[in-house]
């Protein structure tokens, strides 16, 4: 997969109590549904918008070229738990993932692992902080942030069509701070 080399912070400086999440090949969806049990999604926003600089090269998509993105707050109850944000082109959410245009407030995972003609590429992590536009995005999303958070992305195929997914674990449910150490507490 076309991931840069800072999708590949190396997982030995994670949090231990963090990095089954992080790793975690199913759906993320599934997992943070068995933990905790009032888990719903909340829809931001899904639009034509241009791509992170990070995200141009994987995509295949040229600077400025617009793409479907979504952001969603994974939570459980009040409680967020994550910032999902999803990327694809216009001609992947009218071919491949076509299902991602009327998905509205359930999970993308249900979506992806229900489809058998679905690949999924290898995981890559990395820590975010306010230079990230995704860290930045979930701030807003959800008020004041640590200086630095955990995300995973994966990149799923279908034929050509291609669609970025980078999960960004946020407090309190995720307290994970820059240091050693981490405060988990799903219920």
């Amino acid at each position: 997969m076309p991931h840069q080399s800072r999708w590949h912070h190396p997982l030995c400086i994670a949090p231990r109590k963090l990095k089954p999440w992080l790793t975690e090949r199913g759906s993320l969806t599934a997992r943070l549904v068995a933990h905790f049990p009032r888990f719903s999604v909340r829809v931001l926003r899904q639009h034509a918008h241009t791509v992170h600089n990070d995200e141009l090269r994987t995509l295949h998509i040229q600077r400025q070229q617009k793409a479907i993105t979504r952001d969603v707050l994974l939570m459980s109850g009040d409680t967020p738990l994550v910032y999902a944000h999803s990327v694809a082109t216009r001609a992947a959410t009218k071919r491949g993932f076509r299902g991602l245009r009327g998905i509205g407030n359930r999970s993308l995972g249900s979506m992806l692992f229900a489809d058998p003609t679905i690949r999924r590429s290898p995981l890559a992590w990395r820590r975010v902080d306010k230079r990230h536009p995704l860290w930045r995005q979930a701030q807003a999303a959800v008020g004041p942030m640590p200086r630095g958070l955990w995300a995973r992305r994966s990149l799923f195929a279908t034929g050509p069509d291609l669609l970025l997914v980078t999960e960004v674990f946020l407090p309190p449910a995720f307290e994970v701070p820059f240091g050693p150490g981490l405060t988990l507490t799903p219920t």
